[in-house]
């Protein structure tokens, strides 16, 4: 048992030394049965005077993105979650961080099982900033109390090589991912919510969150005739951008971080405008109860992540649309175009924003995809 002992505690200083590679690290857990995603993982050096922890997605966990609050107070503890399910069953589970940044259509679920207080705005100066359209996403603020407030936003859709499927370059449709010309080529993300929303759109059912079974039904075909076409359901988005960088794959559903990838990398890559219209996500930041720390100090966390600085860095560096409306301001305009960030307002009008499933909805949806991914 002392061993057992001394060799985590050398597994956490190598951790904080970053002395392991992400493939180590892999391994190590491995080796002892525990998935990356269900450690706590601290990014860099956990400063002494710090007290509130993070739970957040890895593209978050950079000081470039909270510089103002590590200014103030040091580095803060983070940990990762791998998807938003999990961002919930962790907490449920019994790990209550300061905060965590959920999607937006979580935070229904997070307030109604109890986990979350209301956040006091107005001790947020950069708040006053963000752009209207955002703050007014659903599920966001409820009877004026503020339980989240957006951290970030973009768009899904797919992402494809033009120089290997130029004949959709000015024909932009989610139906290139049912094309039998590119079979064995195509990728599509592992996620419910996004498999089933974009079927949806496809097919013209205006409220996938609270369809019927007959419509359930119409995505479980659409699902069935793509499956043998796909190389992969990706869960991880550095895998599938490697594959379209090789020319592994032609087309893959996929996030506007993994396109900002490709095109600094030189990859002749394109992310559609479909037809059917993109997929418009916002992350957020939510306030637990019972979490450890300072709440002025989680909120300057909050004030510093919504930064025009903060933006700048994450439109530029990420391919993400900055929530703080100042930060186009200063943000390089050709990025902004290339990232299709120029015009924000018009994006997030036209896109079918991700809601909160019916609880039934949800749970025939999930055990439908699982089911046609393992082919059934």
């Amino acid at each position: 048992m002392e061993r057992n002992k001394i060799e985590l505690a050398e597994f956490k200083d190598l951790l904080l030394s970053r002395s392991l590679t992400r493939r180590q690290i892999h391994k190590i857990l491995a080796s002892v049965g525990v998935g990356v995603a269900t450690v706590p993982v601290m990014q860099r050096r956990v400063a002494a005077d710090t007290s509130i922890q993070v739970f957040t997605w890895t593209v978050y966990a950079l000081p470039e993105l909270y510089g103002d609050y590590i200014a103030a107070y040091g580095e803060p503890e983070i940990a990762i979650f791998g998807e938003n399910e999990e961002s919930l069953t962790k907490v449920r589970a019994g790990f209550v961080p300061t905060l965590a940044q959920p999607a937006s259509f979580m935070v229904g679920r997070f307030r109604d099982s109890g986990f979350l207080k209301p956040i006091d705005t107005s001790r947020i100066p950069n708040y006053a900033d963000v752009l209207p359209a955002l703050t007014a996403v659903q599920g966001l603020s409820v009877d004026g109390a503020v339980y989240a407030v957006p951290a970030a936003w973009g768009y899904n859709s797919v992402l494809y090589r033009k120089d290997l499927a130029p004949e959709y370059v000015e024909n932009e449709t989610l139906e290139i991912l049912w094309d039998p010309k590119y079979a064995g080529r195509l990728g599509q993300e592992g996620s419910m919510d996004s498999a089933v929303i974009q079927v949806a759109a496809m097919l013209g059912i205006e409220d996938p969150f609270h369809m019927n079974d007959a419509d359930l039904e119409r995505i479980r075909e659409k699902l069935i005739e793509q499956r043998p076409l796909l190389r992969f359901y990706w869960s991880n988005d550095t895998d599938m951008q490697q594959a379209v960088a090789a020319g592994e794959v032609v087309a893959s559903f996929s996030w506007n971080s993994s396109y900002a990838s490709l095109k600094r990398e030189g990859i002749d890559v394109g992310f559609m405008a479909p037809k059917e219209g993109v997929l418009a996500w916002v992350d957020t930041t939510v306030l637990l109860k019972d979490g450890p720390g300072d709440e002025q100090e989680a909120l300057d966390f909050i004030n510093a992540f919504i930064s025009l600085e903060s933006g700048k860095f994450i439109m530029e560096n990420q391919g993400f649309g900055a929530v703080n409306a100042k930060a186009y301001e200063i943000a390089d305009p050709d990025v902004l175009v290339a990232y299709g960030l120029d015009d924000p307002m018009k994006v997030l009008a036209g896109g079918n924003f991700y809601h909160e499933f019916d609880p039934t909805v949800r749970e025939k949806a999930v055990f439908m995809f699982e089911q046609v991914m393992a082919g059934y």
